[in-house]
């Protein structure tokens, strides 16, 4: 028979462990699950432009993806515009989104604007801050693709989350001729330690629990999501932009990126922040944009 300390001991031990995986739980249900931002009124519209409210399925059929088909009338090219963590179609660039993609319509690209998986009106989901949201992306590809668009014509665009999208899209799909991945994150491990007091007011003790319950849960193991590590597989042409100012990724992450891929380039934008480059200096980001692609992708 235990003795009454041994017993103490044991109800002990078990709270703090069962507190501990509770709080580990709580980690992950707050951090992977999207907020959903969407602003009807921001729509292609507003600029004149005509275009389509398309669902598509995510290349798998594991999500159902909302976004905006903008057609040109050259057929010359299409891009695939992808938001970061917590944004949508109608809220990226500092809410100039819309703005942003009518300087491109107007450069002659044809455009789908999706929301990722559990964001907009996307299907539900939690992030797995780019493994899954990247089928979404290439769910974007098989779309111009029905629209009669080649591979050799579509290239993607990614910011932050949507960064990593793309790049692991392209890790997977050799035929994706050309990407561009702005202040995205090589290593997602690296910014959540970095960020984790900040984000959860917990100890770093409780990371490890949030590990494992993420892996059970998610099927993901969010230390272990680095870009960096996909990116050499990458067969596509490649622009690294990042913001100068970035208080969130450092810019070292884009450069690291692209010295892991031969050709690759990188551009530095001074004066901007975090995933707000074309809201810093409109001009010269859509030319670093439209030149890219008017380099790499072809009829």
């Amino acid at each position: 028979m235990k003795s009454p300390a041994l017993r103490l001991l044991t109800w002990t031990v078990a709270i703090a462990v069962s507190v501990y995986l509770l709080l580990a739980f709580a980690v992950v249900a707050v951090l992977s699950k999207p907020q959903r931002t969407f602003d009807a009124r921001q729509n292609p519209g507003q600029r004149g432009l005509a275009y389509q409210d398309i669902r598509f399925p995510a290349r798998g059929g594991d999500a159902e993806l909302a976004g905006w088909y903008i057609p040109h009338d050259s057929h010359r090219a299409a891009l695939v515009m992808v938001h970061g963590k917590g944004g949508s179609r109608t809220n990226e660039q500092n809410g100039r989104n819309v703005e942003f993609l009518a300087a491109l319509h107007q450069h002659g690209f044809a455009l789908v604007a999706l929301d990722l998986r559990g964001h907009g009106q996307s299907s539900d989901a939690r992030f797995s801050f780019g493994i899954h949201e990247s089928r979404d992306v290439l769910g974007a590809v098989d779309y111009l693709g029905s629209k009669g668009y080649s591979r050799r014509q579509i290239g993607l665009h990614g910011v932050s989350m949507g960064a990593a999208s793309v790049l692991l899209a392209a890790a997977q799909d050799p035929e994706v001729p050309a990407v561009i991945a702005d202040c995205g994150y090589s290593d997602f491990g690296r910014v959540l330690r970095r960020e984790w007091y900040k984000r959860t007011h917990l100890p770093s003790l409780v990371m490890p629990g949030s590990r494992m319950i993420a892996k059970l849960w998610l099927g993901t193991d969010l230390l272990a999501v680095r870009p960096i590590d996909q990116v050499p597989k990458i067969k596509s042409q490649v622009l690294f932009t990042h913001a100068g100012l970035d208080g969130l990724i450092p810019p070292t992450d884009s450069q690291e990126m692209s010295a892991k891929l031969p050709g690759s380039t990188v551009w530095i934008q001074p004066g901007a922040h975090h995933a707000a480059g074309f809201d810093a200096d409109p001009e010269a980001y859509t030319r670093h944009i439209t030149e890219f692609f008017d380099k790499t992708l072809h009829n």
